[in-house]
């Protein structure tokens, strides 16, 4: 049976399906946390869904049972249905709600998704259950997309009403139909064959890749997709003709002035350094210095009120304050409790920033963007948060402007690239937790997986190094930058 995953697999890469078919073992069945979070989400979405439906009856079970639970459903007089499963001509689709319109007697579709607009890949989505649902003998009616509303507001209770958004994409569907027919033809010849297809047309970068042995063998560890900014297209399109080592990119190629100084880099082994200006950068930073690093998390369900859906919502913060004497101070904060955590955060915040002096963030966009936010949650701390951004300097923007420039950066301005390299002492490898994305599911599950009260502290203490370590870092490349 083809699948509806299997068909989107197709559309990443023929690759991905034919080994999910035949050679399982190397692709994996291993789901790292935060895909799974992605996962997760989607269900709490769906749930939200379904209670504007609340008739509706739930088929369970897989493929054959679940499809003959369906068409018990549907002769018991059953109008709505959740996972309607059909199958036919060796493809099989599940329905996230199928719906009979009374009048035209013609069975709507809605599919739901925790994004918060229509995407492409959610057409052929649709498009492959219509197909699906039609060969199976059902007359079909109007298709929906029901995604999240980015513009949703929380105040209370979820209601599904105002949080979701439903869209009628039919017409749009039915505009795919042939190349979607063309495409599952495709699929089935894939799936059937004995023989690893060829990759051309692989839509993932290698990094992303659940197999990217195959769709990109021979890759050397420097190559074309580490080029600052390259697109991925373009990568790829580099990869084909062959050129796939950093290095071999062609003198004449043409690279953006950031591109060119890791292109020079690179080749000469000699970082950039333009002394001048980066003590002019530095000589605009007054003390006392207060080095400041948010942790956040952002769910598609909103946890308080006052949130959007995915609004960052700062739950930790650690700061360094660096005197003009040399003499450095650390503060902290990691809500522990599931409560609004802007409060706590606000508070302690205001008990350890200077009312002067400047304030040095990694990446000022992020920093400043919690601050306007936080200030419109609680309206009280909008002066502290308004000084803080009016003296806030994005440390990166020295390595972002190309003062400093190094080849083992490969092309990146990450803290977590340049730390190793001016600080070698240093480094997120050492810590048990050694990025956002880790620290900021970490404390969600912390809160909400029931841990006991042991495991819980220890995970509260990997969190705390991890933030700590971020400002410190900040100040250990302010005091190297200074020796420039």
């Amino acid at each position: 049976m083809l699948t509806k995953s299997d068909y989107l697999r197709y559309l990443e890469c023929p690759i991905h399906l034919w080994l999910h078919r035949h050679r399982l073992h190397e692709v994996g069945h291993h789901i790292d946390p935060n895909l799974q979070w992605i996962f997760d989400q989607g269900n709490m979405v769906e749930a939200h869904a379904r209670s504007l439906f609340p008739d509706a009856v739930m088929v369970k079970g897989h493929t054959e049972k679940s499809e003959a639970q369906t068409k018990a459903f549907i002769e018991d007089g059953e109008t709505e249905i959740f996972q309607a499963t059909a199958t036919a001509d060796g493809l099989l689709a599940m329905a996230d709600i199928l719906q009979l319109d009374p009048e035209t007697k013609e069975w709507n579709l809605y599919e739901v998704k925790s994004t918060t607009e229509l995407e492409d890949t959610h057409l052929h989505d649709v498009c492959f259950q219509m197909i699906v649902f039609k060969r199976a003998g059902y007359t079909m009616g109007k298709l929906h997309l029901i995604h999240i509303n980015p513009d949703y507001v929380r105040q209370g209770e979820i209601d599904a009403r105002t949080f979701l958004i439903t869209e009628d994409i039919t017409e749009q569907v039915y505009a795919l139909e042939a190349e979607v027919l063309a495409q599952i033809a495709a699929a089935k010849q894939v799936e059937d064959s004995a023989e690893m297809p060829s990759c051309d047309g692989c839509t993932c970068v290698p990094k992303d890749c659940p197999c990217h042995q195959y769709c990109y063998p021979d890759l050397p560890d420097y190559s074309v997709f580490n080029l600052y900014k390259v697109k991925g297209t373009k990568a790829r399109e580099l990869y084909r003709s062959g050129i796939r080592n950093l290095l071999d990119l062609p003198l004449d190629y043409k690279a953006t002035t950031a591109q060119a100084c890791q292109l020079q880099v690179a080749r000469s082994g000699e970082p950039i350094i333009d002394a001048e200006k980066i003590h002019a950068e530095l000589g605009g930073i007054s003390y006392p210095i207060m080095f400041l690093d948010y942790e956040t998390f952002f769910p598609a369900i909103p946890l308080f009120n006052g949130y959007k859906p995915y609004q960052q919502m700062v739950f930790q913060f650690s700061v360094h304050v660096l005197s003009e004497d040399g003499d450095l101070k650390h503060y902290e904060c990691l809500v522990q409790t599931m409560e609004n955590p802007v409060t706590e955060i606000l508070r302690c915040l205001s008990k350890c920033c200077p009312d002067s002096g400047s304030v040095i963030v990694w990446n000022k966009s992020f920093e400043k963007g919690r601050n306007d936010e936080m200030a419109m949650l609680l309206p009280e701390y909008a002066p502290m948060l308004q000084s803080i951004n009016g003296r806030t300097y994005d440390l990166m923007d020295i390595f972002r402007k190309l003062y400093y420039v190094h080849p083992d950066f490969r092309g990146s301005c990450s803290i977590k690239k340049v730390l190793p390299v001016l600080v070698p002492e240093l480094s997120h490898k050492d810590l048990v937790i050694q990025e956002g994305g880790t620290a900021s599911l970490t404390w969600y599950r912390a809160l909400t997986d029931g841990r006991n009260e042991e495991e819980r502290l220890k995970t509260f203490e990997h969190m705390l190094a991890y933030c700590k370590l971020d400002t410190f870092a900040m100040v250990e490349i302010f005091r190297f930058l200074h020796k420039v």
